[in-house]
């Protein structure tokens, strides 16, 4: 990396550069990696640079509802037609059903459909593990390194960029890397092998640990959102690695941000998906059900979540009545759903493996400045910081959230309070982004002490 005094030097030769960004999730997509990714090209652009993006157009993908905050020639998007290729080659596709006798020899019909359902999920599992590789975007791997390569011939970018997951991204800008001669980072997002939430079976494990090497070996550097992921990256690689955590977006905001209208009823609300068996909202409606009369006085708002996914944990603890499942909404919408909200509800895994993890939820619900129910694991960086920014209640003990709802539910006539602006302190994207801009430009500076590689300004020297 660059000494100090190198760096010094570079900071008064900084011009303009240029960022080539791989990220398979952009603008329009609303997904939540898009959001990220959208945010540091849009910095990127008004700080100066300029920008080009490679990012995915899925036909398949229904919400288009985040705004693209760059011009719009500087993104390319390709197709990613790799879905429709995974299920043309499926060879575990569920057969048609017969009519007949719920009755056959062997078992009844339900018995026998359970049990092949139960063996074309394991066959499937371990069939998909097998073909998709690094991840179930890789057919967007060729038409992306195509894409750069052909770009960088005639605009040969400074520093290039990848996000991810999916991981393809990475795998893609390497071989953009390489045939261009320009550095490039690797942000993770998520781990890759180490990821919590490693979906794949025990045995894919090698095949990854060995495109993991070979890949992020080749980055000149690495960037992860939490400390804890950081530190791992740092223990496992040589190249300089840094931690920029997510962050809000205050323009993204209403300027006039809608608050609890008049009622007796606590809404508690939560916007994004549920994972099955990792984040569990049961606490919750548990303690709920404990509150006798008052349960009256409280909502939970799911916006995102199927119905399947919420309405059984719900109904095993009585609690359905309270329990309210709305569709998935814009993302900006979404914001100013939360900042309506009295409560905002936090879902985590509890479990050790996920005390690193810091979900870019929790931003935004600290830019909507309302009071925080978190449940996970309470010993991990995320509990941490609700409890040091004074931001809600980490608990994942019924009583305990019980006791903290009737306290909500006495609040509630004259407002529940919302968070000190303290909450939120040196927490908006641009605050982050700052740092890894300088992360990229040392990069940059670095190479061209290394190499002696006049930059694409002519400020670079040997």
């Amino acid at each position: 990396m660059v000494s100090a005094n190198e760096r010094e030097l570079n900071a008064r030769r900084r011009g303009p550069v240029k960022v080539l960004i791989i990220a398979h999730w952009f603008p329009p997509d609303n997904v939540i990696g898009a959001v990220r990714v959208g945010k540091f090209a849009r910095f990127l652009h008004d700080s100066g640079h300029e920008v080009r993006v490679i990012a995915a157009s899925d036909p398949e993908f229904e919400d288009h509802s985040l705004p693209v905050e760059i011009p719009p020639t500087a993104v390319t998007y390709l197709d990613s037609p790799i879905d429709q290729i995974w299920r043309r080659f499926n060879l575990f596709a569920k057969p048609a059903g017969k009519k007949g006798s719920s009755a056959t020899k062997g078992g009844t019909t339900d018995e026998r459909q359970r049990s092949t359902t139960w063996l074309r999920k394991i066959l499937t599992r371990h069939y998909y593990a097998l073909i998709r590789i690094p991840d179930a975007r890789a057919g967007w791997i060729e038409s992306a390194v195509a894409a750069g390569t052909e770009l960088a011939s005639r605009w040969r970018p400074d520093v290039i960029f990848a996000s991810a997951p999916p991981n393809s991204s990475l795998v893609a800008a390497s071989r953009i890397a390489r045939a261009c001669g320009a550095p490039w980072v690797a942000e993770l997002r998520d781990l890759w092998v180490e990821n919590p939430y490693y979906e794949y079976p025990r045995w894919r494990m090698w095949m990854d640990r060995i495109l993991e090497r070979r890949t992020l070996g080749s980055a000149a550097g690495l960037v992860s959102v939490t400390p804890h992921w950081t530190e791992s990256l740092e223990r496992r690689y040589s190249q300089p690695a840094i931690c920029v955590l997510n962050g809000f977006a205050p323009e993204d905001y209403p300027n006039d941000p809608p608050r609890p209208g008049p009622s007796d009823v606590v809404s508690l609300v939560y916007t994004g998906n549920i994972y099955p068996g990792f984040r569990d909202p049961t606490p919750l409606f548990q303690a709920i059900s404990r509150l006798g009369s008052e349960r009256e006085k409280i909502a939970v708002h799911f916006y995102g979540p199927s119905v399947a996914e919420v309405h059984d944990l719900a109904s095993a603890q009585n609690v359905l009545d309270r329990v309210f499942i709305h569709d998935r909404v814009a993302y900006k919408e979404s914001l100013a759903i939360q900042c309506s909200a009295d409560v905002l509800l936090l879902l985590q895994w509890d479990d050790k493996q996920d005390e690193g993890n810091i979900p870019a939820k929790f931003f935004e619900y600290l830019g909507a400045g309302r009071p925080i129910l978190m449940l996970g694991y309470e010993q991990g960086i995320l509990a941490k910081m609700v409890r040091e920014r004074n931001a809600g209640l980490v608990s994942n003990n019924p009583a305990r959230i019980a006791e903290q709802l009737r306290e909500w539910i006495g609040q509630r006539p004259r407002g529940i309070q919302g968070l000190s602006p303290s909450a939120s302190r040196a927490m908006t994207r641009d605050e982050q982004f700052r740092s890894l801009e300088r992360f990229l430009l040392d990069i940059i500076a670095g190479q061209c002490l290394e190499t002696g590689v006049v930059r694409s300004d002519g400020k670079g020297q040997k």
